[in-house]
């Protein structure tokens, strides 16, 4: 028997052969009133910048804070935290099945830091163990030069090792964009080319569903 679909013949699978395993999820979120919030987190971030030395992680070049941002005294620190847990929450809650009653509680895990990138800065290939669930929140994008080819993107890799028809996830920043994916997903951003500052926030928590 000829199975050979013609010339044009569309070919499928019917939905019921198809299983989605092992999903990876993102949460890609905006801040309500971010222009506002963001110059006031901005001055803070470079103000910090020069009294902290910073440390080097998977920076090259630009500036990385010591991982106290949890500490940091500031309310609108300290509100950007909140809503970043809560977000995380969110997230928890959507992925995994609640019973009534069920109360979904993320905490901070290790440290939360803020980034400075300026031109030619970049951060390498990385994940964050022992976390659940890493956030990462930009407050400026900095004036990037158009004609440079994926100018300081940041990039997830196909977490599946091997796989011939993997693919990244290519992710333009802008202010007030959070997203929030799991802690062991390789990433890494590329390098930053133009004027003025790129500044981002990470985070990592851990979650757990009480009942």
């Amino acid at each position: 028997m000829n199975s050979k679909p013609q010339q044009g013949q569309q070919r499928s699978c019917r939905p019921e052969e198809l299983s989605n395993l092992f999903p990876t999820v993102i949460l890609r979120r905006h801040m309500k009133d971010a222009k506002s919030r963001n110059k006031r987190i901005r001055k803070i971030v470079l103000e910090r910048e020069k009294s902290d030395p910073g440390v080097q992680q998977s920076n090259v070049g630009g500036w990385h804070s010591t991982a106290d941002l949890w500490d940091w005294p500031n309310p609108e620190i300290r509100d950007l935290c909140k809503w970043v847990l809560r977000s995380g929450e969110d997230l928890t809650a959507s992925m995994f099945p609640l019973q009534p009653g069920d109360e979904v509680k993320a905490e901070p895990y290790g440290g939360a830091w803020a980034n400075v990138l300026r031109e030619g800065g970049y951060n390498k290939v990385h994940n964050h163990p022992g976390a659940v669930w890493s956030a990462v929140y930009y407050v400026a994008s900095g004036d990037p030069y158009p004609d440079q080819p994926g100018n300081g993107n940041f990039e997830f890799m196909d977490p599946r090792p091997g796989n011939l028809h993997g693919r990244k996830e290519i992710i333009r920043p802008e202010p007030g964009l959070l997203m929030i994916f799991p802690a062991w997903l390789n990433h890494y951003v590329n390098a930053y080319h133009g004027d003025g500052e790129r500044i981002s926030i990470a985070w990592n928590m851990t979650v757990e569903i009480v009942r």
